[in-house]
C-alpha cells in the first residue's frame, strides 16, 4: 500500500515536471517563431524603403576588367540607401571565371545584386562595320524583351567612371521617350548618312523599356540593322537609335556622361544650334560629374582613347587606376593592358 502511495507519487512529480517541460518548450518555439517573422517583415521594410535602382551593361571577355573597374566606381560612390540591380548582358562565349570576378565586387556595397542574361543567340550571325566596336554593343537593345518586369533602366558602357549616386538619374522624366542622352557633337561624315540634328552618346542612356517592349523597338532596330550595317552604320547602334528613332530620344544634363575633360570643349557646344545646355551645366560636368564617359588623349595629339590604352599620363586615367586598384585584380589589369598602369602618380 505505501509502495503503491510512493510509486503514484512519483510519477505524478514526473507528469509534472514533464508537463513544465514541455510548456516550456512549446513557449520558447512560439518565441523563436516570433523572433523570425520580426526578422522577416524588419528584412523587407527595409529592402521596401531602399531606393531600388536598375543599371545594364554588356561584357564580353576581353572587356571585363574596364567593366569591372566601372562597376567598382559605381559601387564605391552609391549611397548606402541605394539599392543596386546590374543587369549584366553577356554572349555564349563569355568565361565563367569572368562572372566570378564581376560578383567578387559585390563586397563594396552589400545592397547590389547581378542578374546575368545570356543575350548571344538573338544576334547570331551579325557583325559589325567598326574595327573598334563588337556586337556586344548591340545588346543593350534587347532590354526591353528579356526583363519584362522593369519600366525603366540605365544604360552604362564599360568605358565609364562614376562620381556619384545615381537615383537623381534613375528617377528622370522619360514618358514618351525611348532614350536619354548626352548630347554629343557629330563627325561632318555621319551627317551623310543620317540627320544629326538631335544627336545623343548610346555610351550613357536612360531607357524606356516599358515603351520600347510597347512598340517593338528591338524588331524596328532589326530591320534596319539587317538592310544597312554595310553602308550606313558608323557607330553601331548609336548610329541606328539616332536615326531611327530621332522623334523619341530626349538629353540627359551633361553631368551625367560628358567625355571633355577640359574646359576648352565648352566652346563646342556653344556652337551648337539650337543651344542645348548652359554654360553652368558644361562647367559643372567638369568640375562636378556624376557620370563620365572616360577617354584620354594619345601622344598623337587629341585623339580620344581609353585611359588603360595610352601611356601618357592625363587626370582622367589617373582617376582610373585609383578604382582599377580597389578592384583586387590591379597585377592582372597590369598585365593585360601593358599602358594601363604606367604614368600615373596614385600613392602606393
Amino acid at each position: 500500500m505505501i509502495l503503491n502511495k510512493n510509486v503514484k507519487s512519483l510519477i505524478n512529480s514526473n507528469y509534472m515536471n514533464n508537463f513544465k517541460y514541455k510548456g516550456l518548450y512549446h513557449q520558447l518555439k512560439y518565441i523563436i517563431f516570433l523572433v523570425y517573422i520580426i526578422l522577416i517583415l524588419y528584412f523587407y521594410n527595409y529592402l521596401y524603403f531602399l531606393n531600388h535602382i536598375h543599371i545594364a551593361m554588356s561584357l564580353n571577355n576581353n572587356y571585363v576588367y574596364p567593366i569591372m573597374v566601372s562597376i567598382t566606381s559605381i559601387l564605391l560612390n552609391s549611397n548606402k540607401t541605394t539599392y543596386i540591380h546590374f543587369h549584366i548582358l553577356i554572349g555564349q562565349d563569355v568565361e565563367r571565371k569572368n562572372i566570378i570576378k564581376i560578383k567578387s565586387l559585390k563586397k563594396f556595397h552589400i545592397n547590389s545584386n547581378f542578374i546575368y542574361y545570356n543575350v548571344g543567340k538573338y544576334f547570331k550571325g551579325w557583325k559589325h562595320g567598326k574595327k573598334k566596336l563588337t556586337v556586344a554593343s548591340f545588346y543593350r537593345m534587347i532590354l526591353g524583351q528579356i526583363i519584362k518586369n522593369l519600366k525603366k533602366i540605365i544604360y552604362l558602357d564599360g568605358d565609364t567612371l562614376t562620381y556619384n549616386d545615381l537615383n537623381e538619374m534613375y528617377n528622370l522624366n522619360i514618358t514618351n521617350l525611348y532614350f536619354k542622352g548626352v548630347r554629343e557633337i557629330v563627325p561632318n561624315f555621319c551627317e551623310k548618312t543620317i540627320n544629326t540634328s538631335k544627336y545623343i552618346c548610346a555610351g550613357v542612356m536612360l531607357m524606356n523599356l516599358e515603351l520600347m517592349r510597347k512598340e517593338n523597338v528591338f524588331d524596328k532596330f532589326k530591320d534596319y540593322y539587317l538592310k544597312y550595317y554595310k553602308k550606313r552604320i558608323y557607330y553601331g547602334d548609336q548610329h541606328i537609335i539616332n536615326h531611327l528613332f530621332i522623334d523619341k530620344i530626349g538629353y540627359l544634363p551633361p553631368k551625367f556622361g560628358m567625355w571633355f575633360i577640359d574646359s576648352k570643349d565648352i566652346e563646342n557646344y556653344k556652337n551648337l544650334t539650337p543651344l542645348i545646355y548652359t554654360e553652368n551645366e558644361l562647367i559643372e560636368s567638369i568640375n562636378k560629374p556624376i557620370i563620365r564617359h572616360i577617354w584620354g588623349k594619345t601622344k598623337e595629339g587629341n585623339l580620344p582613347d581609353k585611359p588603360w590604352l595610352i601611356s601618357n599620363y592625363s587626370k582622367i586615367k589617373e582617376e582610373w587606376n585609383y578604382y582599377a586598384k580597389k578592384t583586387g585584380y590591379y597585377s592582372y589589369i597590369c598585365k593585360s593592358f601593358k599602358n594601363a598602369c604606367i604614368n600615373i602618380n596614385l600613392k602606393k
